[in-house]
């Protein structure tokens, strides 16, 4: 009996290894493909148990290692779930919510991320690092990628919201994680299990590189690449949480999940600010953020004109024509109606000396249309005709935020030097553009110089002292460019911690650590781009 065979006698969940399944999730919201020999549904916990448990069995004899890699709705933009191993598809039967506490809630990974929204809204809770994809993606994928969206720039990122963790381990051995004390640390150090071999060799690891000389030397307000060794110890807690919290499944296998909730604003105030010039953009995002606005988002006029073409009149009445060089949503959502209003009316004062015009929104209605704007002009641009599609490939950027100005006109000049058309929105009050180059898969072109640019794009980020992804994680687009993002010493204590937790190497390989270099990426890349069987999943998920 050899692996595969052996594991489908051993798990109570589905197990698929027919060309139909295995096609359907050798795709992901990226550019790339992977074949996978085996998809599971796992039944619960125990299931993953017995199957990681069997691998390390098998690897520990020298037998064949299988890649093994966790997978919720398939949303991620960068191949971080795919492999051509085993996919565990958590979203068939761990996908319930199993506590609301008066502040927290805790999960299954398979949740998805917009029901658990409308769950905590009923409760007058939300969730606030919700990603735009919430509607598709899952919880636990947004914990596997530390996941961001517009509220961040008032709350924080995932990682900031994650309390306690259930894990299996590459063992097999199912261990809770929580921050501890010192004196709770310390009785973990000494406990003769995997689990204590692990607080053991970080506790080590962390003593040999003090934080302050390992923290990176870029500085933005979000970062989802690498591991986030520098967070595991801090104010007195020994927090392994937070080391999981954007690990992407090479770590462990995440199976519950309790999250801290904040109180849901009663009503917002919104405002839409128009503007031609990118240095007055920046002076007005400088000035507004010690207002504490909940989102300050950003569209730039390259988007606005893709819109225009696909779907003419879609933004009639939303936005000036000729449309302006960028257009800010400024939103705020203090509980206390006075303080909200004054928000409102001190970002008025300063928005008039930098904006050509700005409008609030008088309503929800009105604050609806306007959050088109960002929400669903991305989507309408999917609509482009023909075989060119915006690609995810440069599309999670981040800077310091007074660069802001200089990473759009940088941008603007890359890809008009490269040819290609492109649009541009994300999180301004972050400096985190979302820009996706339409370019065509099926052309020989287009396929020559998508990693060229992608290479420029990379390097003029972190020459901004910037980071190349602030919320969609590393997967296989961007784990070869972390050691030139963080340097030899940094990158080598990344892979001492994926040697520490994942000594025989299977749990979501040559993602982080021991990636495919950019030269072997091209192999995998798909021959068109669409995003089909995410509309498939969500079908799947609301019957």
């Amino acid at each position: 009996m050899n692996t595969l065979q052996h594991i489908q006698s051993i798990v109570r969940g589905e197990v698929w290894t027919d060309a139909q399944h295995l096609e359907a999730y050798s795709l992901d919201g990226s550019i790339f493909t992977q074949t996978p020999r085996m998809v599971v549904a796992p039944k619960d916990a125990g299931d993953i148990q017995a199957i990681l448990h069997l691998l390390w069995t098998y690897a520990k004899a020298g037998k064949e290692v299988i890649p093994v890699a966790v997978r919720g709705s398939g949303t991620d933009q960068a191949g971080g779930p795919l492999t051509d191993g085993i996919v565990l598809d958590v979203r068939r039967h761990m996908n319930q919510i199993l506590e609301f506490g008066e502040d927290f809630v805790r999960v299954e990974p398979g949740v998805r991320y917009g029901e658990l929204q409308a769950e905590l809204k009923k409760r007058g809770r939300f969730l606030p690092p919700y990603p735009a994809s919430l509607e598709l993606c899952t919880i636990g994928g947004a914990v596997a990628n530390n996941s961001s969206g517009e509220k961040t720039v008032k709350y924080g990122d995932t990682r900031d919201y994650v309390t306690h963790l259930k894990v299996i381990l590459a063992n097999g051995d199912e261990v809770e994680l929580r921050g501890l004390d010192t004196l709770e640390t310390e009785g973990m150090v000494h406990h003769r299990t995997f689990e204590g071999q692990l607080y053991r060799k970080l506790h080590q690891l962390l003593a040999r590189h003090p934080r302050e000389r390992e923290l990176p030397k870029f500085h933005v307000t979000k970062n989802s690449t690498g591991y986030a060794v520098w967070e595991i110890a801090k104010r007195g807690h020994f927090d392994l949480t937070k080391l999981f919290v954007g690990s992407q499944g090479t770590l462990g296998v995440i199976t519950e999940i309790t999250l801290r909730t904040e109180p849901l604003a009663p009503s917002t105030e919104l405002m839409a600010v128009y503007l031609s010039d990118l240095e007055k953009m920046a002076e007005a995002v400088e000035q507004l953020l010690p207002l504490g606005p909940s989102a300050l988002e950003i569209v730039d006029h390259n988007l606005l004109r893709q819109v225009d073409t696909v779907q003419p009149g879609h933004l009639d009445g939303l936005v000036p024509n000729p449309h302006p060089a960028v257009v800010l949503l400024v939103e705020f959502d203090d509980h206390d109606d006075r303080a909200r209003a004054g928000k409102r009316k001190a970002a008025e004062s300063i928005v008039k000396h930098y904006a050509d015009s700005y409008r609030i929104a008088k309503d929800e209605a009105e604050q609806e249309q306007l959050w088109k704007l960002r929400r669903s002009a991305a989507a309408v641009i999917w609509g482009i005709p023909g075989d060119a599609k915006p690609l995810p490939i440069v599309e999670d950027g981040i800077v310091p935020v007074a660069l802001l100005p200089n990473f759009l006109r940088q941008a603007y000049a890359l890809f008009a030097e490269f040819g290609v058309d492109f649009a541009v929105w994300g999180h301004a009050g972050d400096a985190n553009l979302h820009i996706q180059p339409i370019m065509n898969l099926g052309s020989k072109e287009d396929r020559e110089k998508l990693f060229p640019l992608v290479d420029r794009f990379h390097a003029m980020v972190m020459e901004l002292g910037g980071c190349i992804s602030a919320e969609h994680n590393d997967g296989l687009l961007r784990s070869p460019y972390l050691r030139a993002q963080y340097g030899e010493e940094l990158y080598g204590i990344f892979e001492e911690v994926k040697r520490i937790f994942d000594p025989y190497a299977y749990l979501n390989p040559r993602k982080k650590v021991d990636f495919r270099p950019v030269s072997e990426l091209p192999a995998l890349m798909r021959d068109s781009y669409s995003l089909g069987h995410l509309v498939q999943d969500k079908e799947h998920v609301n019957r």
